[in-house]
């Protein structure tokens, strides 16, 4: 769903009646991204979630993903658990954490499990939506990163019969983080036929700019129902040498449904 500024959405009024709310989703992208990484091997994915959401503030997910034409069906799974507190119409902050598994039969290609956690902080400037998102592997590896959205939140007024109603939030996105690359070093005296020396492969990282992002969230919402489309392009700074994305266009849809 898109991703508002603030107190902004025609459905704050309507979520604060109904305090809890359940959402069934289906998706579609031409590649899963993710903090400068191609999650999927820069193959399009099919996905089914549900969300749960009370009182505006807690949230818990689960989503469930398919590689197109790759085996198995279920290539991966995502589980969430966020809360998101509005101080006033101005600062909002929150928290997250996420776990990601991958079908076993495919971790010798694609990532391994791994777990995060997220902090959020947002300001809202009334022409301009900023929002600093920090995320950290709860691994031996430790690795960060930070993104710096900017976004604008607007809509059209209600037709069908005060139904139907869209809204658009275009996006500039920074994202900050651990950049690995591999390095090769020698241990020993000398390296070749008969010598005492052999070639290390190993990785070095250093924090920095990982790629750019710039997206318009379109949402066509009508009752309960809602569809997204999203195109982005994508700038990456830094390929990372298992996991590389690549530049330029991505489309992504989204559908919902709210159950209650």
């Amino acid at each position: 769903m898109a991703e508002t500024s603030a107190d902004s959405t025609k459905t704050d009024g309507v979520e604060k009646a109904r305090q809890a709310s359940l959402y069934l989703g289906a998706g579609y992208g031409s590649d899963l991204l993710y903090s400068g990484y191609s999650l999927s091997g820069q193959k399009p994915y099919y996905s089914m979630d549900v969300l749960y959401s009370f009182n505006r503030q807690w949230s818990a997910s689960a989503a469930i993903y398919h590689l197109d034409g790759a085996e198995p069906g279920i290539a991966f799974y995502d589980v969430a658990l966020g809360y998101r507190r509005y101080f006033n119409s101005w600062w909002d902050a929150g928290a997250s954490l996420s776990a990601y598994f991958t079908n076993p039969s495919i971790q010798d290609i694609y990532f391994g499990h791994f777990a995060y956690l997220t902090l959020t902080g947002g300001f809202d400037w009334r022409i301009l939506y900023s929002k600093l998102v920090y995320s950290a592997l709860l691994d031996d590896s430790g690795s960060h990163y930070l993104q710096m959205k900017n976004s604008h939140y607007f809509s059209t007024n209600d037709f069908w019969n005060d139904k139907a109603y869209m809204d658009f939030n275009p996006t500039f996105n920074l994202v900050f983080g651990d950049r690995y690359k591999l390095i090769t070093t020698t241990a020993g005296d000398q390296v070749g036929p008969g010598g005492g020396a052999e070639e290390v492969v190993g990785y070095e990282s250093l924090f920095g700019l990982m790629d750019l992002e710039f997206s318009i969230p379109i949402a066509f919402n009508y009752g309960d129902f809602s569809v997204e489309v999203e195109p982005l392009y994508y700038i990456p700074i830094h390929k990372d040498p298992d996991y590389p994305a690549e530049k330029g266009f991505f489309f992504f849809v989204n559908m919902y449904y709210r159950i209650f």
